[in-house]
């Protein structure tokens, strides 16, 4: 079982060591000179872990090889998300550019038929006139039937009580 168990500085790591004669080590341990850590891997005996408790992380050892490919795919893909996303940003300022546009045509179709409405409005106006005088033009109208009705009867009726000549 490998087995990384950090220690600040190789100092630490020594110090360690003095105080646990009984406690041995055997594997490779890492010094990084950017955070001041130790990184162990290999085996160490249960008198050592004993005075020097840690969680154990079950990890396999990776070579600098092998990260750095690991390391060099991500960047890899990475570029590729990047790339993606510049060109979705292309493509999303033209979608803009055009909701914009059809906006515009959007507002001038509704000042369009606002004006539309209007004219109707006003037309409709114009026929309830029209109408209006179509409806009293047919009562006049019929109002006069009705009077010359009346003077047909009468004529009829005097035309009745004059006698025929013989």
């Amino acid at each position: 079982m490998k087995e990384k168990i950090p220690f600040y500085n190789e100092k630490e790591f020594n110090e360690m060591m003095k105080k646990t004669k009984k406690g041995t080590f055997s594997g490779w341990y890492i010094i990084n000179p950017e955070n001041k850590s130790v990184e162990f891997s290999g085996n160490f005996n249960r008198q050592f872990k004993l005075n020097k408790p840690v969680i154990p992380v079950n990890t396999e050892y990776v070579t600098r090889k092998e990260f750095n490919e690991y390391k060099d795919s991500n960047d890899q893909r990475l570029t590729k998300i990047e790339n993606k996303v510049d060109k979705l940003e292309v493509k999303v300022d033209k979608l803009e550019e055009k909701v914009d546009k059809l906006e515009a045509k959007v507002d001038k179709l509704e000042e369009k038929v606002d004006k539309l409405e209007a004219k109707v409005d006003k037309l409709e106006e114009k026929v309830d006139k029209l109408e209006a005088k179509v409806d009293s033009g047919f009562e006049m109208l019929a109002k006069i039937l009705a009077a010359i009705n009346k003077r047909l009867d009468s004529i009829e009726g005097r035309l009745d009580k004059i006698e025929p000549p013989k």
